[in-house]
């Protein structure tokens, strides 16, 4: 066997300038190429700070040890694992990508004219790949082992402040390791456009052979919200919520799904929400629709049938840019008295439940 060390140089990463893009060294890749022709059974492993791109020869290797940044002790620790003195546990904190222009601000960063438009929002890292359903080399919160694990007996214990997530862990195979067990919560999104699975929480094991044991993870209610920008506030949603557990964001062992009760919500239309929010909201709502039943009786058979292409145009309509229609008995001054009276009413209920 054949151990070849490969890493970033100083030239290719450091502080103080961004990286341009994530290949090892040409003249590394090259020597791979020549000793792997050699000595197929061929081990890399590697000394970067960052990502690098596997994917134009990690098919060619039966193994890599990512060693990141080693430290004083660095030498010693991969002897290590090499020799099997060690068991390997650790976890990628980030996914990698098959390349650069798989990442999620690739099209974003560095921006123009001094400004940067983080136009990923929430779905960085795992979320973008997972949300996109993109392939990649290794997915977020991966890692082997000398020794494998398996899950069984998923329970689910909710409670006001959040909830008990716990797993019987087993080790199958015939080493001594760690396991980390992580937790996702995929949220139902109606309101707001979330990410497939957001990792909640995570814990380590230790297990000699043959050894089962629960792990519990606790999942806080804060942790279960999201920021919503109509209401304002962080909001827990009130619908069924899929907890996965497993070892990886792509390595889901077990899913259940809970109900969470959610917090009072109420959304604020303005001017320029769709008729489809106004319709929904309990003081909007009857407001719109009587204008609306005025327009059916003054249209007749010519109104939009329920469900038809022009109803569902008409739901998508701006509340603004329905009132420019002459067929229509609502003008811009009737649009800001329906907003003062949404907001007044979201105010005094403000004021009874305080």
């Amino acid at each position: 066997m054949a151990v070849l060390f490969l890493g970033l140089p100083p030239s290719f990463e450091s502080e103080g300038y961004d990286r341009e893009h994530i290949e090892l060294p040409l003249a590394q890749t090259q020597l791979l190429a020549a000793v792997r022709a050699v000595n197929p059974n061929t081990v890399v492993v590697l000394a970067n700070g960052g990502v690098v791109r596997l994917s134009g020869w990690i098919d060619d290797v039966p193994a890599v040890l990512e060693g990141w940044l080693l430290g004083q002790a660095g030498g010693s620790a991969t002897a290590d694992l090499l020799f099997g003195r060690a068991n390997p546990s650790g976890r990628l904190a980030e996914t990698i990508p098959l390349r650069l222009a798989d990442t999620p601000a690739y099209l974003a960063w560095p921006g123009e004219n001094g400004h940067v438009t983080y136009s990923e929002g929430q779905f960085v890292g795992y979320r973008h790949y997972d949300a996109r359903d993109m392939a990649v080399s290794f997915p977020f919160g991966h890692g082997l082992s000398y020794t494998t694990f398996d899950y069984a007996d998923l329970r689910v214990a909710p409670d006001a402040d959040g909830l008990d997530v716990t797993v019987a862990v087993t080790n199958t195979g015939e080493r001594a390791g760690h396991e980390v067990v992580q937790v996702y919560v995929a949220a139902p999104g109606e309101r707001a456009r979330r990410p497939v699975r957001e990792l909640k929480g995570f814990g380590t094991i230790w297990l000699a052979p043959d050894e089962t044991r629960d792990v519990t993870l606790r999942v806080a209610r804060d942790d279960l919200a999201y920021f919503d920008t109509a209401a304002g506030t962080w909001l827990v949603e009130d619908a069924d919520h899929r907890i996965d557990v497993g070892a990886s964001s792509r390595d889901i062992r077990l899913t259940t799904t809970v109900r969470v009760d959610g917090d009072a919500y109420a959304d604020l239309p303005d001017a320029d929400s769709t008729v489809a929010v106004w319709l929904a909201h309990p003081v909007g709502g009857p407001a719109v629709e009587a204008l609306l039943s005025r327009v059916r009786t003054f249209m007749g058979d010519a109104y939009p049938e329920e469900g038809s292409p022009r109803q569902r145009m008409v739901a998508n309509m701006r509340l603004s840019q329905l009132a420019q229609l002459p067929i229509v008995p609502l003008g811009f001054g009737d649009v800001q008295e329906l907003v003062e009276r949404v907001r007044s009413a979201a105010g005094a209920g403000k004021e009874e439940t305080s």
